[in-house]
């Protein structure tokens, strides 16, 4: 009776784990639309003009803010995350300063392709895909820190930071796997700004084709 108790306890994170990664995973596929039409598109902007150039330096200066934001939030939870309620540093300004930083990563994403249209598309797929699990992460932390959480609630906002609420603890405990998958993370937002690029090259050596021209 106690292995079948023990069986039934393991088998029943399995299927939630299962549930999250499929939930997580089915709304991306909204992103490939989007990002086809990215290969195949050209932006309405003259390469190596005011507005292209302009793009240029915003989108890599969101992506590196994007980038930079994730590690910072890593340092704060890795270590923390599952055993108190995370507080301070990033979490004071905002509830979900990881999300948020990911929002920027793709909203800059779509202006490195030098296309306003497509960081808008990006920035709304973001919402479409994340939002419920955001909630439901909610609905989770709610459910065990109860009144502490109500609590923070009150204080911060859900996802758009309030700078002004900034406050640090003088040391924060982080665990060094979890820091160093963010720094890895890091790298591949700013490598998008590297294939944007690559992209754009290969449209203007005619390798890869322009099916949609004047792209706003």
């Amino acid at each position: 009776m106690t292995k079948g108790i023990i069986v039934s306890t393991i088998a029943e994170p399995a299927k939630r784990a299962k549930k999250i990664n499929l939930r997580l995973f089915v709304p991306k596929l909204l992103f490939w639309p989007v990002i086809a039409f990215t290969l195949v598109s050209q932006s309405v902007y003259t390469d190596g003009g005011f507005w292209d150039t302009t793009l240029e330096v915003v989108a890599f200066l969101i992506l590196l803010v994007a980038a930079m934001g994730r590690v910072w939030v890593s340092a704060y939870i890795s270590g923390r995350k599952n055993t108190e309620l995370v507080t301070d540093g990033p979490y004071s300004m905002t509830r979900n300063p990881l999300y948020f930083f990911s929002f920027l990563g793709y909203v800059g994403a779509g202006l490195a392709f030098e296309k306003v249209s497509v960081a808008i598309a990006f920035g709304v797929a973001f919402f479409l895909t994340h939002w419920a699990t955001i909630l439901a992460e909610e609905t989770k932390l709610r459910e065990k820190f109860g009144s502490d959480f109500d609590e923070y609630v009150k204080q911060v906002p859900r996802f758009f930071p309030r700078l002004q609420k900034f406050s640090a603890p003088e040391f924060v405990t982080f665990r060094a796997s979890v820091f160093n998958r963010a720094i890895l993370d890091c790298a591949l937002i700013m490598s998008v700004f590297i294939l944007a690029h690559l992209i754009e090259y290969g449209q203007n050596a005619h390798v890869l084709p322009i099916l949609i021209k004047d792209v706003p």
